[in-house]
């Protein structure tokens, strides 16, 4: 986890290179490789800028195939899959000059009239961000809520650090940004053999993000708290599954996310175990 603030105010400054092309740059994350959150994000305002603004995204799926270099900019191009009346669908590569990193299908839609229900309920007993000790994670504040007694779980308060524009598409930009922040954390766990409190488990484990989807149910305010309520929902081998929804401070519920992971277990594979 970074320690230290970075500047995102450039995250979203997309440089056109061609027919429905774009390039974007990335800070220098700390532990030398592109967050992937971005390149979901990034992805999608590309993907955004080729549709007609009265359409929303409302899902995406993504799979992430190469870690990218900060060093060097990311080219994402768009193919515009239909355009319809009321559904306009994209699909995104990211390349960089070793190949593709990520994959990414979004499909948007126009409002329509029709009844609004919610099932999931705001978690019980979580404390609101300023009640929480917070960091800094992938350039973004994050509170990581303690639940010693919980299922496999993990609640993360985050916002995204800069002031965005009143664009509800930048915003939903912005969620797909912090999504990534750690669904790992939910499938770590579920392992039968989990890290020692305070140790850090990179050192034991190696994860990795395999695949990303996102529903968009309601517009949000990404630069002000979000909760993400992510559920480990098991590991089969070395794949896991993390899901959850994510609610506003009021307990709306904004979007859903689902990750699947790569974890493998240092300790078998060098030998030591």
């Amino acid at each position: 986890m970074s320690q230290s603030p970075l500047d995102l105010s450039g995250v979203f400054e997309l440089e056109p290179h061609g027919p429905d092309t774009f390039v974007g740059e990335s800070p220098p994350y700390s532990w030398g490789r592109i967050y992937g959150g971005l390149v979901i994000a990034q992805a999608l305002w590309a993907a955004t800028q080729t549709v007609r603004p009265e359409h929303r995204v409302h899902s995406l799926h993504a799979y992430f195939i190469l870690g990218g270099d900060p060093r060097e900019p990311v080219r994402y191009e768009v193919d515009r899959v239909r355009n319809g009346r009321s559904f306009t669908t994209r699909r995104v590569l990211a390349r960089q000059s070793a190949g593709a990193i990520l994959t990414l299908g979004c499909s948007f839609q126009a409002e329509e009239r029709g009844p609004e229900t919610q099932s999931p309920d705001f978690p019980r007993g979580v404390p609101a961000p300023g009640d929480c000790r917070q960091e800094w994670d992938a350039g973004a504040q994050r509170a990581d809520v303690e639940h010693p007694d919980a299922p496999p779980r993990s609640w993360i308060w985050t916002r995204f650090p800069e002031k965005l524009a009143s664009d509800t598409r930048l915003h939903a930009c912005a969620l797909a940004y912090l999504s990534d922040l750690n669904p790992m954390g939910a499938v770590i766990s579920t392992h039968p053999d989990p890290p020692r409190e305070g140790s850090d488990w990179d050192e034991s484990m190696m994860g990795v993000s395999l695949d990303h989807a996102m529903w968009f149910h309601r517009p949000v305010c990404a630069d002000d708290w979000v909760l993400f309520s992510y559920t480990g929902q098991g590991l089969v081998r070395t794949r896991g599954l993390a899901t959850g929804p994510v609610f506003q401070p009021d307990g709306t519920h904004v979007a859903t996310v689902a990750q699947e992971c790569l974890l493998r277990d240092r300790r078998y594979r060098d030998g030591s175990r």
